[in-house]
This record gives C-alpha cells, sequence and structure tokens, in this order.
C-alpha cells in the first residue's frame, strides 16, 4: 500500500521533535511493509514564505499535495494535525483518485474548542477520523459519511530507547513535564503541593514559572535522570485521554503515575503502573517506592514491557489500516476498537 502522511515533521527545529507521534506512526506504516510519502504541510509553507509569497504560501501547501497525489497516487491519505491542507484540496485529491481512503489523526484532547472545530471541518472530507480519547464523546463527530476511533500514544522502541528501569543511579527520584502551568495552573498546584507533602523525593519538574519548559534530547535527558515520572494532563476526566507523554514515559522505562480517571486501569495493572485517585494517595504510593527501589525497577520493567506490547507504533499503525479499509481486526488490540458510525 503507499501511504502519503502529511503532518507537521517540523523540519524548523531541525529533529529536536524526534519523538513525535507522526514520526513513530511513519515508522509503524514503514514496518508493516507499505511504502510512505511523508508530507510536512508547515514546511512547505514556510519554504513559501521565504519566497516572499507569505500567506499565499498555504495555496501552494495544497497545490502540491495535489501534485504529490498525482505523481505517487497513494492509496491513503492520512492527514496528521495538517492544517494548512484544506478540504477543497482533499476533495479534488478523492476526485483524482476514486480508490482513495482518506484518514485523520489528532492528539489533541476533545476539551480545546478548536480542536473539536478541526474534527468536524475535516469530517466533512474524511473517512475515519483516529482520536486519543475514547468513549462516548467521539459520536459528537459521526456523519453518514464519517466514523471515528479511539488509538492510544504509540511507543516505538527505536525512538523510546532509555530503559531508566534498569539503573539506580539517576540524581531526581520524580519527573513532571508540562508546557506551561500559565494555561492550566492547577497542574503547577499539584506538583508544587506534591513537593511539599513529599520532601525527601527530589523533584525535576518542567513547565513551572521557575523551570521552563524542555524539549528535544534535554527532554530525554532529563527522563534518563528520574526513576519515576508523573504523567498530569490537562483534565483526567476525558475516558483514555492521555497526552503523548505517557507513551514517552512509560516507552522509556520510568515508574509512570497515572491517574485512576483516565481509566488506564482497565487496560493496566498496579503491578505495571501506580494508579492514584488523589494526591493523598499519589504521595503516599510515591513515598512507598522511594523505599523500596527494588519494587520500583520490578514494577516500571513490567510497565515498559507491556506498554510496548499492546501501544506499540506497529500495532497502532494497522489497526488504523484495518478500521480505514473496513476489515476485520487483524490482531487482538488492547485497547477499545469500537468504529462509532459503523
Amino acid at each position: 500500500m503507499r501511504v502519503v502522511l502529511a503532518g507537521n515533521y517540523n523540519e524548523k527545529r531541525a529533529g529536536t521533535n524526534f519523538y513525535a507521534t507522526v514520526r513513530k506512526l511513519t515508522n509503524g506504516f514503514v514496518r508493516n511493509g507499505h511504502l510512505v510519502m511523508p508530507f510536512s504541510d508547515r514546511d512547505v509553507a514556510r519554504e513559501q514564505g521565504r519566497f516572499g509569497i507569505g500567506r499565499a504560501g498555504e495555496g501552494e501547501v495544497n497545490r502540491r499535495l495535489l501534485e504529490l497525489c498525482e505523481n505517487f497516487r497513494p492509496d491513503l491519505l492520512m492527514l496528521f494535525h495538517a492544517d494548512k491542507i484544506g478540504n477543497d484540496a482533499v476533495r479534488q485529491a478523492r476526485a483524482m483518485l476514486p480508490a482513495l481512503r482518506v484518514a485523520v489523526v489528532s492528539l489533541d484532547a476533545l476539551f480545546l474548542p478548536a480542536n473539536v472545530r478541526r474534527i468536524h471541518r475535516l469530517a466533512e472530507v474524511a473517512d475515519t477520523t483516529f482520536l486519543t480519547t475514547a468513549g462516548d464523546h467521539l459520536r459528537q463527530f459521526v456523519t453518514p459519511t464519517h466514523r471515528v476511533a479511539f488509538i492510544p500514544n504509540p511507543a516505538d522502541r527505536s525512538i523510546e530507547t532509555l530503559e531508566c528501569f534498569a539503573r539506580d543511579d539517576q540524581p531526581f527520584d520524580f519527573l513532571c513535564t508540562i508546557g506551561t502551568e500559565r494555561t492550566t495552573p492547577w497542574r503547577g498546584q499539584i506538583m508544587r503541593e506534591i513537593a511539599a507533602r513529599v520532601p525527601e523525593a527530589r523533584y525535576a519538574f518542567y513547565g513551572l514559572a521557575e523551570r521552563p519548559y524542555i524539549y528535544g534530547s534535554a527532554y530525554f535527558e532529563a527522563i534518563a535522570s528520574a526513576r519515576m515520572g508523573l504523567n498530569l494532563n490537562r483534565a483526567e476526566d476525558h475516558y483514555l485521554y492521555s497526552s503523548d507523554r505517557f507513551a514517552q514515559y512509560a516507552g522509556n522505562g520510568l515508574l509512570v503515575f497515572v491517574s485512576r480517571a483516565t481509566g488506564y486501569d482497565e487496560i493496566f495493572s498496579d503491578d505495571e503502573f501506580v494508579f492514584y485517585s488523589d494526591l493523598d494517595e499519589l504521595a503516599e504510593r510515591l513515598r512507598y517506592f522511594l523505599k523500596n527501589d527494588g519494587e520500583r525497577q520490578r514494577v516500571a520493567r513490567n510497565g515498559h514491557t507491556r506498554y510496548h506490547a499492546l501501544f506499540s507504533e506497529v500495532l497502532v499503525a494497522r489497526f488504523i489500516e484495518d478500521a480505514v479499509f473496513d476489515r476485520a481486526p487483524s490482531g487482538d488490540y488492547a485497547w477499545p476498537t469500537e468504529i462509532h458510525g459503523r
């Protein structure tokens, strides 16, 4: 199968987003035996801007995508946060290639109004949209021609290569990384409250006013410097929603603390991740693992193994293919596989 994967490969940052999910899914489709042609919509638009085209670069992006489709003749067009691609261009691609299937992947949460608007817009031209939120929230996007399904954030062994569980010499005990506390001040408050309740732990908290967010290799160095990590999302009340931080922490072998409100305790066990219901339980479990590092290593190893086994880039890419092409599941997927609208 031939796949055009249009998304933000972010060449502007010269490799700092090497762990981005768009790259993992590219790997997943290739490892499943498919030919993938990456198309970085924002980089194409930026290139046109350098030549003085300015906003007209967005029109050039869509023209270039259609040229790629004409030359490459893909079976599947995937739009992965490809915000520069307009619906008219997708319609023209479908007219050019009547058998073309179109899929959308969105990692953003459904409590973000801009993301909801984006999904509704693309539902006009896509066959299936894949979201990192599960449950009844997905039904709002179903139309007679558009279906919706859940996918987990994938881990990729060629990207998440650390094995934090195998070490006991890390300088920090507890890691938490967020973009910024300005948009979700309650997350900063939680981090400060944990530090106050368990002062004996050594913290590596990023995204706070006094400690800015990190990315690229510095981000992976921060993961490598810690034993445990807190997967603290912008909201914890959407079923199975998580940022890709979960995949990065678990995939690299941290002992990951996860709110029970996410529902991930229905897929994984307490022998693989540390599930907590409130700050009291979080603090209690943190104290326990500070005193029992062998247990920290054992549970983190289990979580690392299971996350890679259940949520690999190969399995997520295969599920997308199954769903888009109306095939029976080709594997025993661990996550909810209901395709809303089928």
